[in-house]
C-alpha cells in the first residue's frame, strides 16, 4: 500500500509532488508521541472547572438577590454608593 501511495503522487502531479516512504515512520512516531498530560488529569481538571463555574454562578445569584432585597427594604439603590435613608444627613 505504501508503494502505491509513493507512485500515485508523481503520476497525478507530473512529478511536482512526491511521497517518500523512508520518511513515513518518523511522521507516525511524532503523531503517536505520548501527551505530557494524561487524559485522567484533563478529565479531573474539567470537573473542577465545572464545579467552580457552578459555585460562581450561585454566588452571583445570591449577591444579586441580596442587593434586590436590600434595595426593596431601604428603598434606595445602595449599589451606586447611596446610603440608606436612616444614615442620610440632612
Amino acid at each position: 500500500m505504501g508503494s502505491r501511495a509513493q507512485n500515485f503522487f508523481p503520476n497525478i502531479s507530473f512529478g511536482y509532488l512526491g511521497y517518500r516512504m523512508d520518511r513515513t515512520h518518523s511522521i507516525i512516531r511524532i503523531a503517536t508521541t505520548a501527551s505530557p498530560v494524561s487524559g485522567a488529569d484533563v478529565r479531573d481538571r474539567m470537573v473542577e472547572l465545572l464545579l467552580r463555574h457552578k459555585i460562581q454562578k450561585a454566588v452571583t445569584l445570591f449577591s444579586r438577590k441580596y442587593v434586590e432585597w436590600r434595595n426593596a427594604k431601604y428603598g434606595v439603590n445602595l449599589s451606586r454608593g447611596n446610603t440608606p435613608l436612616s444614615e442620610k444627613s440632612e
